[in-house]
């Protein structure tokens, strides 16, 4: 009999009406995939399809045989964020679609159900799970990816599984460190990354020759450094936050309670302070500035020569005569703060988990995860992806050590604690309201127990 495929695709937008329904229609977001039109699955009986007319079989007067308890087709449900739509219309969003089909052309025992969600919010991954864990198990999915938040909130829930036993060797390996630390929860693996993302410099070759790596450098430096200094609700930057941490900067006492290092933050800000006197910073543009996609953007204006920046926009958009480059340090290139998507495990039931993984196993494959981050500007999480991307060698040194140095984000509790006090300094610094010493006193005694 010939297969037929068959691809079904049924989206719940964010602020949707459809979402509040989610707890009735549950399975309203499901796409099959690959799925022998004449094999069994899981949850309904097959049914054949025939081009012409059939006389109906007579009716067997043999007791029937039981049904075998294991079905000859397994489906795996996978929940994606909208971010990750695999019918959405960007390259990747293609590729992904590819790449889960061929799964199932290749493994002919399982089939893909892909749920797709907002992340955040009422109906959304984090939050149809707690609710489908008590309310409707049977709909829980075996698969999610999904934020490092939702993830951590998750595990603390008892809703996931750890992966360290059934992770192959070779990736454990093969991942970079951030991805390694990002992945885990008290000590066990909870998320493999399947795409990261980070910040770094932007700089136009053909008119800046070396971007400095130093704060001696910038603060010598004919040209102006952008970075977003404004702030997103009162909370500080990433770029801010790495250079805190890469002068020494701690966010906890030995308790683990919020606490900031003077010291370190008086350094960042005297820092500002000088290359604000030397015009290597414009207090004028940072503060405009509230996060690093602002700051592509007046970069790809043309506004300014160098700038911190998301790797995802830069390299989706980026040309030839623009490169990429660590963020400086005190002492020289600044471990960046990554973060990305990370694929949890689900079930608990062994044979499904065993059937996942391939899935998981699959999806990271070199092969297939190279042309997919690269196409949708997520940066690889394995050394052998990142040999699959297509580029300069030079570049792909120069992310190499981006990401050999990346450094997972501190926790959004602890974040949350001290980033309103570091932010007030910042900005107490850059309008020359405080001086670096006096400002990061004060955002001491701000965030002491």
């Amino acid at each position: 009999m010939n297969e037929r495929r068959f691809l079904y695709l049924s989206r719940v937008r964010r602020g949707s009406p459809a979402i509040h329904r989610l707890s009735i229609a549950i399975l309203t977001l499901i796409v099959v995939i690959s799925a022998p039109a004449c094999g069994p699955t899981e949850t309904a009986t097959p049914v054949s399809v025939v081009s012409t007319p059939v006389a109906p079989p007579p009716v067997s007067t043999v007791t029937p045989t039981p049904t075998p308890s294991s079905p000859l087709v397994t489906t795996l449900t996978l929940w994606l964020p909208v971010d990750l739509d695999p019918y959405g219309e960007a390259p990747e969003s293609e590729l992904l679609a590819q790449r889960l089909s061929e799964f199932g052309n290749s493994h002919t025992d399982l089939q893909v159900s892909v749920i797709v969600k907002q992340v955040e919010g009422r109906g959304g991954l984090l939050d149809f799970m707690r609710t489908a864990s008590t309310a409707a198990p049977s709909v829980m999915p075996d698969l999610v990816v999904w934020d490092t938040g939702s993830m951590r909130a998750a595990t603390q829930r008892g809703l996931l599984q750890p992966m360290d036993e059934i992770l192959l060797p070779d990736l454990i390996e093969d991942r970079f460190s951030f991805a390694s630390r990002l992945g885990e929860v008290e000590g066990q693996t909870m998320g493999v990354v399947l795409a990261a993302e980070l910040q770094h410099l932007a700089y136009r070759s053909q008119l800046v020759s070396t971007p400095a790596l130093t704060w001696t450098g910038i603060i010598s430096s004919e040209t102006v450094l952008a970075f977003p200094a404004a702030g997103v609700e009162e909370e500080v930057n990433d770029f801010t936050l790495a250079q805190y941490l890469s002068a020494g900067g701690r966010l906890t006492d030995s308790e683990g309670n919020p606490q900031l290092d003077e010291e370190a933050l008086t350094e960042v800000l005297t820092f500002y302070e000088r290359a604000m006197a030397t015009g290597a910073i414009s207090p004028t543009v940072v503060l405009a500035l509230d996060d690093a996609n602002a700051s592509w953007e007046s970069f790809q204006r043309w506004e300014i020569l160098t700038a911190v920046v998301e790797s995802q926009r830069f390299w989706i958009a980026r040309e030839d005569s623009i490169l990429p480059a660590p963020l400086p340090g005190r002492d020289g290139a600044c471990a960046s703060l990554a973060d990305g998507w990370v694929l949890s495990l689900v079930t608990s039931d062994p044979d499904r988990q065993q059937a996942a993984m391939q899935l998981v196993e699959w999806l990271l494959a070199p092969e297939h995860s190279g042309p997919w981050t690269q196409a949708g500007g997520y940066l690889p999480a394995t050394l052998s992806v990142l040999r699959e991307w297509t580029m300069e060698e030079n570049e792909r040194s120069i992310l190499r050590e981006l990401l050999d140095g990346a450094i997972p984000p501190p926790d959004p509790a602890t974040r949350a604690a001290v980033s309103q006090a570091i932010q007030t300094a910042v900005e107490a610094v850059l309008e020359g309201r405080r001086t670096p010493a006096d400002a990061a006193a004060e955002a001491v005694q701000d965030t002491s127990p």
